[in-house]
């Protein structure tokens, strides 16, 4: 292939390469494909170079000269019949040369709108290929693997020059397909010409309108933050082309993530929200129609129906971002895959997504790679993301030396084998080719495209800040710097295109848009236009928004019919014909369940938790599941799709539940927290009819997606009222497993549930699982589920269930003592606890040393932590009326786990019942890290803690 480093293969030995092409005149097959592609060049311009040295002596078919000074004939009908030495020799210099420019020449280019020219590079020199002027006139072939056809070396240097260090730099030799390569290279030479009158117009209408919307701001606001998109105004004209000609290609949405700076402008003249309201945000007054805590302006997001440059219909949404930078990156994937699948039958052709970053952020934060890495893999693909890079040289107030090692912000990038362009932002032309080109190697190839533009920031990080404390020589060019706009009014004045582009045309053209600004400020002030609530995506219109706690503690009808249950049991056993299932499984899983199905045993969680899936498939409902180990199961407990034992391939028997467009993914994801959770909290965004479900390998890896779980998670809906239904499932549980893989850090989900915002649960039994499940999509609204799974007890009998208790069942958010042989009147004493700690408590009742207590002693289990169930556990405490003490039982450290947060609620439940009884802490005492590391230490903190919560009259800690 091309991509073969011919540069390092030259410098080492050039009588390889003269190998090579004895080689390829004998059998051409017998050489790669770049050797080829190089080698039908050579001849192409060879033919001339032999017709003008016919007396050179000339190498036989062996490499070695003939007596009388000329090559023997080759007789394979090729159009060179002899290679001078020295001409081989030549071919080789010049190809390392153009290999140089291919790889290097964005080193060299004219990116800088500043005028800070790059130095002079040594490996773009001739001379360091040993060629001078005095080889300007010969004829070359060595360009033709980059896109030139046979040509004098001087033309060849001069076009090298044009295509690899104008004012675009190119980098696509990394990449391994040489059709992609030549793609790239055949549109070099026309980046910079530029389009047609009527989008050179538009382009300027587009730099205009971003210039007079930041003046307008400034002007009106004064004071206020706004991160400018001043100096990269290139953005504007830069989206609106991916817009236009993704959609001639065929593409009818846009999926846009970016962070702070430049968002109200995009917001505005690319998304088309109404201006009124972005000067109704900034004037911020407060109405009671307004729902939740809100953000600030440039947080904000939109959506909304448009046409394109050239007219044509396209849906357009700008994503919701907090002051992370780019964290968006995933979930914006993760929303374009749930578009294509939900509205366009899963073609990717149909939804675009792009995303604008900052430079310094791109190369500083480990986000971006890990999305990057989501591209080709099938359980996250989407065709493609276009990034478009804004360089504007500083990064918050650090120098580019000091925020990344690579040569360029957008190396990073080419670990996936993304084309990478470089684009000076004061040349629209060149932004405009770039960007076009961009657009269709993503419809044709369906990969990422990196496009840097480099630019400037006209303002400090923002308004208020002052840069020239800590870039001061930066400033001073950036202070003589014309607005965008200007310069290229200029340029379009000067190519004398007609009456439509002189100054004074193109000056009346951005007062216009300015005067309109201004009229759109005189009505929010003088008609006080109100603040609107930020409106729902698509597909969560129909779904009620900001349901308060109260009403989440409702019932929901989660039943399903018994004979049905069964059938879809049996239907999740059922594999087909010439499928080998692995010799164990058959016997263990699909053995076993067997029996289940047919009533011989009781439902165990793998099965119950898939029935959850699959009544949902059978009613119509998509489900989507991703994790590190999600199709197995971390605990072998799932295998919800199985791998035949012969050939590899996957069989996920939940496809025979499918009815009425239902779709079902199960997929092993990338060793990824943050990226992957992003995802698929994208994708609940957009698809309101799935079960969307992020499963975590150890519940503690969750706090790798910390920052998703904050910033979107926990506070979307009250932000940006953005509504979804996530689940996440997060193994937990204490087993002497040590501090990696015993909590799932339920205290952190429990600090950031408040106001309705999330459901945090741990079950006691795959019954309450299998109805809370089913529960997050039968409601009328949307709220995430966070819940702590089992380990150990996977398999333990009391978490069993039957299909006569989820067919006439419900989710239960408290769950009081099950045995029977228990008399509520008889009860002293009220443990109350969550998940394993139960069965840890119920399976030693019968221990010798603990019967007498445990006939006064009631387990009730807390399902639902948050929202706190304070009815259901003043319910429970009723029942047991007697009782005299009451304690909080957990095997988490004090500090940790549910206790800060349940305690006081219970607290509370007690004094409004004035029940006598005190409530006290049973458990680990405070701790630094979440278990200890030797398991014989944990066994002896359980065994204690145990023997504590059936014999202590008090509140004791471990």
């Amino acid at each position: 292939m091309v991509s073969e480093n011919f540069s390092a293969i030259f410098q080492a030995n050039a009588a390889f390469v003269e190998e090579m092409f004895l080689k390829y005149r004998e059998n051409p097959m017998s050489v790669s494909e770049g050797w080829r592609a190089y080698f039908e060049g050579f001849h192409e311009g060879f033919e001339t170079a032999v017709k003008l040295r016919p007396e050179e002596t000339h190498l036989n078919g062996n490499g070695h000269a003939n007596g009388n000074g000329h090559a023997h004939e080759y007789t394979n009908g090729s159009a060179a019949a002899a290679v001078p030495a020295d001409q081989l020799t030549f071919e080789n210099n010049v190809a390392q040369l153009v290999q140089a420019y291919c790889t290097f020449g964005h080193l060299q280019a004219n990116l800088n709108p500043l005028g800070i020219e790059p130095a002079a590079h040594p490996t773009l020199a001739a001379e360091t290929y040993g060629l001078s002027s005095g080889d300007l006139s010969r004829t070359t072939a060595a360009g033709v693997p980059a896109g030139i056809p046979p040509c004098s070396f001087g033309d060849l240097l001069a076009a090298l020059t044009r295509r690899f260090c104008g004012t675009v730099g190119v980098e696509v030799s990394h990449i391994a397909n040489p059709a992609e390569r030549q793609f790239v290279y055949s549109a070099l030479e026309k980046l910079s010409q530029p389009a047609d009158s009527n989008t050179q117009l538009a382009l300027y209408t587009e730099l205009a309108r971003a210039d007079a919307l930041e003046k307008t701001i400034a002007t009106k606001f004064i004071g206020k933050k706004r991160f400018s998109i001043e100096g990269a105004d290139a953005q504007i004209p830069a989206l609106e082309t991916v817009f236009d000609v993704g959609a001639q290609l065929g593409a009818k949405e846009f999926a846009v993530g970016m962070a702070h700076r430049g968002r109200l402008n995009i917001l505005v003249n690319s998304i088309h929200k109404p201006v009124e309201q972005l000067f109704a945000e900034f004037e911020g007054y407060p109405h009671d129609g307004l729902r939740g805590d809100g953000d600030v302006k440039y947080h904000g997001g939109y959506e909304t129906e448009r046409t394109s440059r050239s007219g044509q219909p396209i849906r357009v949404s700008l994503s919701f971002n907090p002051s992370h930078l780019e964290f968006v990156d995933c979930i914006v994937m993760g929303e374009a895959r749930a578009k294509q699948v939900k509205h366009h039958g899963g073609d990717k052709q149909a939804v675009i997504p792009v995303v604008l970053h900052g430079d310094a952020a791109f190369a500083g934060q480990g986000v971006v790679y890990e999305t990057l890495q989501m591209m080709n893999l099938d359980g996250y693909s989407v065709g493609g993301t276009i990034h478009i890079i804004a360089n504007n040289q500083v990064g918050f107030t650090t120098n580019p030396k000091d925020g990344r090692s690579g040569l360029t912000v957008a190396d990073i990038g080419k670990t996936v084998q993304a084309p990478v362009f470089h684009v000076n932002g004061d040349d629209i032309d060149a932004v405009y080719g770039v960007m076009k080109l961009a657009t269709e190697y993503r419809q044709r190839f369906n990969k990422d495209v990196i496009v840097e533009i480099v630019c400037f920031r006209r303002h400090g990080h923002n308004e208020t800040d002052e840069p020239r404390f800590t870039q001061p020589v930066l400033y001073k060019r950036v202070d003589a710097k014309a607005s965008p706009y200007e310069l290229y009014a200029q340029a379009l004045g000067q190519r004398g295109l007609g009456s439509e582009f002189t100054t004074e045309a193109l000056q009346n053209v951005y007062s216009e848009i300015k005067a309109s600004m201004n009229a759109a400020y005189d009505r929010v002030r003088n008609d006080h236009i109100k603040l609107e609530q930020n409106a729902p995506h698509r597909g969560f219109t129909e779904l009620r928004r900001f349901v308060a706690a109260e009403e989440m503690l409702k019932p929901a009808t989660t039943k399903v019919d018994a004979d049905t249950l069964r059938e879809l049991a049996r239907k999740l056993i059922d594999v087909p014909e010439g499928f080998t299932p692995n010799a164990k499984l058959a016997r263990i899983i699909l053995g076993e369940r067997r029996d289940m199905a047919d009533g011989k045993k009781r439902i165990d969680w793998g099965l119950g938790e898939l029935l959850a899936y699959a009544t949902l498939l059978n009613e119509g409902y998509s489900v989507r599941l991703a994790g590190q180990d999600a199709r197995r199961g971390t605990f072998s407990h799932r295998h919800g799709t199985l791998s035949d034992a012969e050939t590899g391939r996957h069989f996920t028997s939940l496809q025979n539940c499918l009815r009425d467009g239902a779709r079902v993914e199960i997929w092993d994801s990338l060793l990824s927290e943050t990226a992957a959770m992003g995802f698929e909290y994208g994708y609940a965004t957009q698809h309101s009819k799935a079960l969307v479900l992020w499963e975590a390998q150890f519940g503690d890896f969750a706090n790798g997606a910390q920052v998703i779980i904050d910033q979107f998670i926990a506070s979307g809906e009250s932000k940006w009222g953005q509504s979804q239904g996530l689940v996440l499932l997060l193994p937990h549980g204490y087993e002497g497993q040590g501090p990696e893989h015993s909590s799932a850090r339920a205290e952190r989900f429990l600090q950031l549930a408040a106001q309705g915002n999330m459901q945090v649960c741990y079950f006691s039994n795959v019954g309450q699982l299998f109805h809370a499940l089913r529960r997050q999509v039968l409601r009328d609204f949307r709220k995430p589920l966070v819940v702590m799974t089992p380990k150990s007890f996977l398999r333990n009998a009391r978490a069993t269930t039957s299909f006569e208790e989820l067919a006439t069942g419900r989710f239960e958010e408290v769950l009081a003592d099950p045995r029977a042989e228990l008399a509520a009147d008889k009860v002293t004493r009220v443990l109350f606890c969550t998940g394993k700690i139960s069965h840890d408590l119920l399976d030693s009742t019968e221990k010798p040393e603990f019967k007498a207590a445990a006939q006064t002693t009631a387990v009730v289990r807390i399902e639902q932590l948050a929202p706190f169930p304070a009815q259901a556990v003043e319910a429970a405490l009723k029942k047991y009326s007697k009782a005299k003490s009451v304690y909080w039982v957990q095997e988490e450290p004090q500090n940790m786990g549910a206790a800060t947060f349940v305690m006081p609620k219970i607290q509370k439940v007690l004094g409004k019942m004035a029940q006598k009884a005190q409530l006290e802490y049973l458990g680990r005492s405070e701790r630094a890290s979440p278990a200890v590391g030797l398991e014989k230490l944990h066994l002896k903190e359980q065994e204690a803690l145990i023997n504590a919560a059936w014999t202590s009259s008090e509140g004791r800690e471990i």
